[in-house]
């Protein structure tokens, strides 16, 4: 590892040479290499994961352009996945950055998710996550929701057994209006930084902030303290929702 890479980061006493030693063995796989996925791809990448798992089937659309700042219009058309592993390996050749292209579904997730640390969520789909949700409390994996649509965006860590589950904040995030979901341009970036400092404090034990949601448009920010249900089906009862 290039010490001398992430020297202004070690300064920070928050952080320190210890924290990045620990980041540099953690595995993150990342679901969904888009706008939101693509921004915390490169984050994690830059600041010293080891090793990160990109899983993406779709390709790079002209309209993923206003929301991204590593695909180019000469990536049109080119697989996501494929295109953030070579890239993001000129960013930082010491990070092993794999993209897998591939339909996420009930029957390979638990394969593709096996020797995580965590679970990025950078996905559009409602029924997605709650599929990681279910896979992360049957497996004991972490994962980090984030989502966005207009101009808010919402990220939280979730632990499971220790903290709430999607399921039990279900009632928090609200439902998509549209087919074609509406997203502000500078708002998968921020929303992407709140989720990887989350990920990383995770990652380190380190306490998390709970539901956090954050309106890019008015600069609001606001972070609920939701307790965790203990009558869950999913998180308490083992009653997978989509698994």
């Amino acid at each position: 590892m290039q010490n001398n890479r992430y020297h202004r980061q070690m300064l920070v006493k928050e952080f320190g040479e210890e924290s990045q030693q620990i980041l540099s063995t953690k595995h993150v796989v990342l679901i969904g290499g888009g706008g939101l996925g693509s921004h915390s791809a490169d984050l994690l990448t830059r600041i010293g994961i080891g090793f990160i798992s990109i899983i993406d089937n779709d390709v790079v659309d002209i309209t993923n352009l206003h929301r991204t700042s590593l695909f180019t219009e000469e990536d049109v058309g080119n697989p996501k996945a494929m295109v953030l592993q070579q890239k993001l390996h000129t960013v930082n050749s010491d990070v092993q950055v794999t993209g897998i292209r591939r339909v996420v579904i009930n029957e390979n997730i638990e394969a593709l998710v096996r020797g995580a640390d965590v679970i990025l969520d950078g996905t559009d789909s409602m029924q997605l996550r709650f599929l990681i949700n279910d896979v992360s409390i049957k497996r004991d994996i972490p994962w980090v929701y984030a989502g966005v649509c207009d101009t808010v965006g919402m990220a939280m860590g979730i632990v499971p057994k220790k903290t709430p589950c999607l399921q039990c904040i279900s009632q928090d995030i609200p439902e998509q209006s549209t087919a074609e979901t509406p997203v502000f341009g500078s708002l998968p970036a921020t929303t992407a930084a709140i989720q990887c400092n989350e990920t990383i404090k995770l990652l380190l034990g380190r306490p998390l902030a709970g539901l956090i949601i954050y309106d890019v448009w008015n600069q609001c920010f606001e972070t609920m303290n939701i307790k965790r249900n203990p009558d869950c089906p999913v998180c308490a009862k083992a009653r997978w929702k989509v698994l």
